[in-house]
């Protein structure tokens, strides 16, 4: 970020005011020492020393006024950089660009280890629908953060099957799931039991299929930031007056 233009002047007005004081204290010294022959010429040089110094303590009145308003600007600057600083960082927060950390809970997902004969395997796996079903329960629930196995969760993210692992922001990820999610703990936790499809999980699909699956209250849940991107494909800005 460039400097404030105002800084390059606040220093030369500084300087000038610096000269002025230095002018006013050389001609009092120039007075002490001067020597005149008669009282008139004394009296000529008196006069013309008040005139000057009457005329540089008005210059410096106004140099002083100046420095003062520019110390204003400065200082309104300054809040108008650390208002738009704090601005940025809130929508980083908001747009998951920053690792974060607080209260939540942790969802493990892991498949099932038995499979009984003539039974779908499938049925003992976990998927890409399981894992999405818990992250939409948490969101509900009142989740500020969430990401899957590292990979954060934001608007953008896609949860899908990718053959025998899931893709989340287009990382192949493999079980056990580990689902973290920031918010209050008790809510996300009641979220994720009664929600009707992802409460299915920690009910009969784990007693039916032996699926590894478990939810935990934490007083501290670490989420990592968002690393993929924003760019969009298809939306563009809208013009003013637009739905």
């Amino acid at each position: 970020m460039s400097k404030p233009l105002h800084r390059p002047t606040l220093v030369v007005v500084i300087g000038i005011l610096g000269f002025m004081l230095a002018v006013a204290f050389n001609t009092n010294t120039r007075l002490h020492g001067a020597q005149p022959d008669r009282a008139s010429d004394l009296a000529t040089v008196v006069h013309n020393m008040e005139a000057q110094r009457g005329d540089l303590e008005v210059r410096l009145a106004d140099l002083r006024d100046q420095v003062a308003e520019l110390e204003e600007v400065a200082a309104s600057e300054q809040g108008i950089r650390d208002t738009f600083t704090n601005e940025i960082e809130a929508a980083r927060l908001a747009a998951g660009l920053t690792g974060i950390e607080g209260p939540g809970v942790q969802v493990v997902l892991g498949d099932g280890s038995d499979v009984a004969p003539g039974t779908d395997p499938n049925l003992y796996l976990i998927h890409d629908s399981d894992i999405a079903a818990v992250v939409n329960a948490l969101f509900v629930g009142g989740a500020e953060a969430i990401d899957v196995n590292g990979e954060r969760v934001v608007a953008t993210t896609p949860i899908r099957c990718a053959g025998t692992t899931v893709l989340v922001n287009a990382k192949r990820l493999g079980g056990p799931y580990t689902v973290s999610a920031v918010g209050n703990s008790d809510a996300l936790y009641d979220a994720v039991i009664s929600d009707p499809a992802a409460g299915l999980l920690f009910e009969s699909y784990r007693a039916q299929f032996g699926l590894d699956v478990s939810v935990i209250k934490l007083s501290e849940v670490e989420v990592s930031a968002y690393r993929g991107s924003f760019r969009p494909t298809y939306a563009v800005q809208a013009e003013d007056g637009d739905a």
